[in-house]
């Protein structure tokens, strides 16, 4: 099945607004959002939840490091690709990314109990245990970034799914981060 990717031209009314947006928030506007446009709450609700995860106590590279975990732990290549550009933009080292994109552990500590603690919540659909609660309040994280990991796996699972079954095209901006996750090693 196609979906078809709207513009501001082509888009429902009451997506054109949130398309606007979107332009604004990402220089273009991404396929994803095209697709999105199709349902005006979605896409409304992403760009609401977008720029409210942009205002949670988190880092920009902190930020990327929640959403490419959840990329990769929902095999999404269209935003695996898309955030290892974002990332490299905000200025999150080659290592890191290369490292997100591989499921290996990050050098630093602090972002790999980061990194771990969303991809246990995703892996565990939050049934984490309490052994893990306390290894990332540990590192220094508080109950509140605790919360507001399950805001960033919110976004991304509407991205992700959306991006699974609509089978989004990847822009040209972010062909050169194309991924695929890679083949475990025993």
């Amino acid at each position: 099945m196609d979906f078809p990717i709207y513009t501001i031209d082509t888009a429902p009314e009451k997506s054109k607004a949130a398309l606007v947006h979107a332009k604004q928030t990402f220089g273009f506007i991404p396929n994803l959002e095209g697709i999105f446009a199709q349902a005006p709450a979605l896409l409304k609700g992403s760009m609401a939840l977008w720029d409210l995860f942009e205002t949670t106590s988190f880092s920009p590279i902190e930020q990327q490091v929640i959403y490419l975990t959840v990329n990769y732990e929902h095999e999404c290549h269209y935003c695996m690709a898309a955030h290892s550009g974002l990332a490299k933009m905000i200025g999150m080292s080659a290592d890191d990314i290369q490292a997100l994109r591989n499921g290996t552990a990050l050098s630093d500590r602090k972002l790999q109990a980061l990194r771990h603690f969303t991809q246990r919540m995703i892996q565990a659909r939050g049934w984490v245990d309490e052994c893990e609660i306390e290894e990332f309040l540990a590192v220094g994280y508080t109950q509140q970034q605790l919360l507001e990991v399950i805001l960033g796996i919110a976004i991304k699972i509407m991205h992700n799914y959306t991006n699974h079954i609509a089978k989004t095209p990847l822009d040209k901006p972010f062909q050169p981060y194309v991924w695929s996750k890679p083949a475990l090693t025993v």
